[in-house]
């Protein structure tokens, strides 16, 4: 694994990440019902750390205004092919 220290936009501060596994697939969840109109749902995620994949799960968020639309994160191959990085979900 990769790390760099640049900073992306998201809701908390994250570091680059870029690995030579593919990340699982996605797991299934259940949102239920929002708190109110001013929530959003924030899919789970697969993170990578100390060699191992590990589930994120989804929650409800409080938009930071009212328009606001969450931009979920993905895993992404990079240039080169061999490996994938991890674009971290922001608030549009």
């Amino acid at each position: 694994m990769v790390v760099t220290d640049e900073p992306v936009t998201t809701t908390r501060t994250t570091r680059t990440v870029v690995v030579t596994e593919q990340p699982p697939a996605p797991r299934a969840e259940v949102e239920g019902p929002a708190p109110d109109a001013a929530h959003a749902w924030i899919e789970g995620y697969w993170m990578h750390a100390d060699n191992r994949w590990g589930w994120v799960p989804g929650h409800w968020e409080s938009r930071p205004s009212v328009n606001a639309t969450w931009i979920p994160g993905h895993w992404d191959k990079d240039a080169s092919g061999t490996g994938w990085v991890w674009t971290a979900g922001h608030w549009e």
